[in-house]
């Protein structure tokens, strides 16, 4: 395992030092060519996908014993590191404390990625052959949206034609040291509004003559909050009852993962927002979409004093979407509503929320591997969180699981002081073994 280990460091360490916020291209370029040199390194075969606005996605396979092929998707673009002043080591060098790895990446995406590529190598080099073939998936704009990634799965279909499941990009332990199965992900409605009232900025003595773009704004989202939305009936349609799959997940004696306490500990609060009670916030955290202000940029926000009347106001929102809403016709309501409040509205990107059925083969066949392993799991209809995964579900055909990674509750992903464990990337790789070991015949 110490091996295991130290190859870990080894490939991991120069794809950290990469800057790969996804409009970095010429990083995003360097990171690609070293993630296909490891493949090679690593005997797959491997192919660097150019896109021709996109950074360049990777694919790459392995064959074993049987013509069928388990997936993984993975991304090596990051997350902005900023604020820099909050990291405790410089972000883009693997930093080795305390039993951690620190680095922006280490937990999203790049080590998990590096992880499953030891996982197979190691398998390899303990049995001498894989029971099934093995391909990934590796892009660079998953932190953006994805919004590339089709042009390239739609070159390469019939790299896809005999994989059987996808494993997903992202897992983590809870804070009682189980996995997370998770069978999906909400969907991501990302856009970009705009409203300007007046030629230039004005003094602000003249605000009790001349309208205010960011008065009208804030009454404009305050209005889409709590209301509006409601009365878009785009945004009510397709909802699927989180309930009933909660239910039946339970049946089968898995439990559904909700951690109230340490949620609330993690981000310094006392109660959930309209004083839901714990059990009521479960329900919410997988049943309920959400409307959210992610940034809001107008005027003067300089250091001192400035006395201005913004003469335009831009900010950035994003929905997060349940199965099986439709970001599309939410966004065309949502534009109209905009425009009539005299509000340009625009999509940025979007994702498609998206799950497979608890009672799917693939789902039962990891779940069982995992439960061999003598791992205690949970098991999740979704995620909150949002990527392509609907690229592979509907677009490819593929049941898609998520969940089996090396993150745990403290890893800070998106964050400053992004972290993994060590012994978290050890288990994480020993799972991943067992999986493949459970194809064998």
């Amino acid at each position: 395992m110490s091996d295991e280990i130290t190859l870990f460091e080894e490939f991991v360490s120069p794809l950290i030092k990469l800057n790969t916020v996804a409009v970095n291209k010429e990083e995003c370029e360097m990171a690609a060519n070293y993630v296909w040199e490891l493949f090679i390194k690593n005997n797959f075969d491997s192919e660097v996908i150019i896109t021709e606005e996109g950074n360049p996605v990777v694919i790459a396979k392995i064959n074993g014993e049987t013509d069928k092929y388990l997936l993984f998707y993975d991304h090596y673009d990051v997350q902005p590191a900023e604020p820099i002043d909050e990291w405790n080591t410089p972000p883009f060098e693997l930093t080795v404390k305390d039993g951690k790895y620190i680095a922006r990446g280490i937990a999203d995406n790049k080590g998990d990625l590096v992880s499953r590529i030891i996982a197979v190598r190691s398998y390899i080099e303990e049995n001498g052959e894989l029971p099934i073939g093995i391909k990934f998936v590796v892009e660079g704009e998953e932190e953006q949206g994805s919004m590339h990634l089709k042009d390239a799965l739609m070159q390469k279909r019939d790299f896809f034609k005999d994989v059987i499941g996808v494993i997903w990009e992202f897992g983590h332990y809870t804070k009682d040291e189980k996995i997370n199965l998770i069978l999906g992900l909400k969907g991501l409605l990302y856009m970009i509004l705009k409203k300007k009232v007046i030629d230039h900025d004005a003094h602000s003595s003249l605000a009790v003559v001349l309208p205010s773009a960011v008065w009208e704004m804030i009454a404009f989202l305050h209005n889409m909050k709590e209301k509006g939305l409601r009365e878009l009936p785009e945004s009510n349609f397709g909802i699927i009852d989180a309930r009933k799959v909660i239910e039946e997940i339970e049946k089968a004696n898995y439990t559904v993962y909700w951690d109230p306490k340490t949620l609330k500990e993690e981000y310094g609060i006392t109660k959930f927002v309209n004083n839901m009670s714990d059990e009521d916030a479960k329900i919410a955290y997988y049943q309920n979409p959400t409307f959210n202000i992610d940034g809001i940029v107008a005027g003067y926000t300089g250091p001192g004093a400035k006395t201005v009347l913004p003469k335009e106001i831009e900010v950035k929102i994003d929905f997060r979407l349940v199965p099986y809403q439709n970001p599309e016709a939410i966004a065309e309501a949502f534009i109209k509503v905009a425009k009539d409040a005299g509000v340009e509205a625009k999509i940025h990107s979007y994702t498609k929320p998206v799950f497979t059925e608890f009672d799917h083969p693939f789902t039962q066949k990891v779940a069982n591997a995992i439960k061999n392993l003598g791992e205690k799991f949970y098991i999740s209809p979704w995620s909150p969180a949002s990527g392509p995964m609907d690229l592979f579900v509907y677009d490819l055909d593929l049941p898609t699981i998520a969940g089996i990674g090396i993150s745990y509750w403290g890893s800070r992903a998106h964050s400053p002081n992004e972290n993994v464990r060590i012994n978290d990337v050890i288990r994480t790789i020993k799972i991943i073994k067992g999986i493949i070991k459970s194809f064998e015949k």
